[in-house]
């Protein structure tokens, strides 16, 4: 647990020095889909048209992802990470009160075949938290956000982007467990120790950037 714990800070410090740096962070950040595209083509048991399919999958999040650091609303680059950040902090937070409200009050398994432990009870607490919280803290840090020059104002922006996140994220989850159970794997990789491979990692935030990058051209 602690060795889990250490590293997942250790991720998270990462993370976010990658999205408030410079202009080749989106590089060091594609590296994550490179590794998460490279995982499931070594995986032998796939069949072709699973691995076309995910690569598909994967190229088009990369592509909203770029997007939405590179946006012409955003007065420089810089903002553009922060975006991304703020993606990556309501995952987080999504990923973490999904698990407390299915240790909690889990009663209704969510997906029994790809992943035993989530219950519909934990990804609706999720939500839910990551839905209102996570519009709190975006509101309380509007310049995080305060050059998006799109249809909606700030608040509306503010609490569409957890609701957004929030349902992507357990989605997310599940297609990249979808993916292992079909790969026959408990992990996609070796990436982070005792959190598995870049799939593992980045899974549920690769869902959320494509939704979130769909929603705002």
């Amino acid at each position: 647990m602690k060795r889990r714990l250490t590293w997942g800070l250790l991720y998270a410090m990462i993370v976010t020095a990658i999205c408030l740096s410079t202009w080749w962070s989106p590089a060091l950040l594609l590296i994550a889909f490179i590794g998460s595209l490279r995982e499931v083509l070594v995986m032998k048991t796939l069949t072709a048209m699973v691995k076309l399919r995910t690569t598909l999958y994967l190229l088009s999040s990369a592509f909203a992802t770029f997007f939405l650091w590179t946006h012409d609303a955003w007065s420089d680059i810089h903002s553009g990470g922060e975006v991304l950040l703020w993606i990556f902090i309501l995952v987080w937070l999504s990923d973490s009160m999904a698990y407390i409200g299915g240790r909690w009050f889990g009663k209704t398994p969510l997906a029994p075949t790809l992943s035993p432990k989530k219950t519909w009870e934990g990804a609706i607490i999720g939500w839910l938290f990551t839905s209102l919280l996570g519009a709190v803290l975006l509101l309380w840090q509007m310049d995080a956000l305060a050059q998006w020059s799109l249809p909606n104002s700030w608040p509306e922006l503010a609490w569409k982007l957890p609701l957004i996140v929030g349902f992507a994220a357990p989605i997310g989850d599940l297609i990249a467990s979808k993916i292992k159970r079909l790969a026959g794997v408990k992990d996609s990789g070796v990436f982070l120790p005792a959190h598995g491979g870049f799939l593992d990692r980045f899974d549920s935030f690769i869902l959320a950037s494509l939704i979130v990058g769909i929603l705002i051209t």
